[in-house]
């Protein structure tokens, strides 16, 4: 079964979750160092693979039926996100939400220092 990493609105918590179904919880934990992380137009979280410069986010990692990604998960989220692989903290990949390239058209504020979508949103 396909892992996927979240580290928005469908977290515990969140008021998307409802979107992962029944999937199990399997790890929180964080990105590798790898990532900046933005806040797209206020409303939804952004993750950019910059390599040398980035940061760990953190997130949950689900594991899901490939029906639950295709039919529930994937066609909920927005269109300046794409699916992608992304590194984690121990070194191994999940499928994650990145920011759709060029990113550059849409209003985003880099959240990176904040290190999670929580942190962003208990700002205020």
């Amino acid at each position: 079964m396909p892992r996927m990493f979240l580290n928005g609105t469908a977290m515990r918590g969140g008021e998307l979750h409802h979107l992962v179904g029944d999937s199990e919880l399997i790890a929180e934990t964080t990105t590798a160092p790898r990532y900046r992380f933005y806040a797209v137009e206020g409303a939804y979280p952004g993750l950019v693979d910059v390599g040398e410069g980035g940061a760990a986010i953190a997130g949950e990692v689900y594991e899901m039926t490939y029906e639950q990604l295709r039919e529930v998960l994937l066609p909920s989220e927005p269109a300046g996100l794409e699916l992608g692989v992304i590194e984690l903290a121990d070194g191994s990949g999940s499928l994650a939400m990145v920011l759709r390239r060029p990113h550059t058209e849409l209003p985003t504020e880099d959240i990176t220092e904040l290190g999670s979508w929580r942190a962003y949103r208990a700002r205020g």
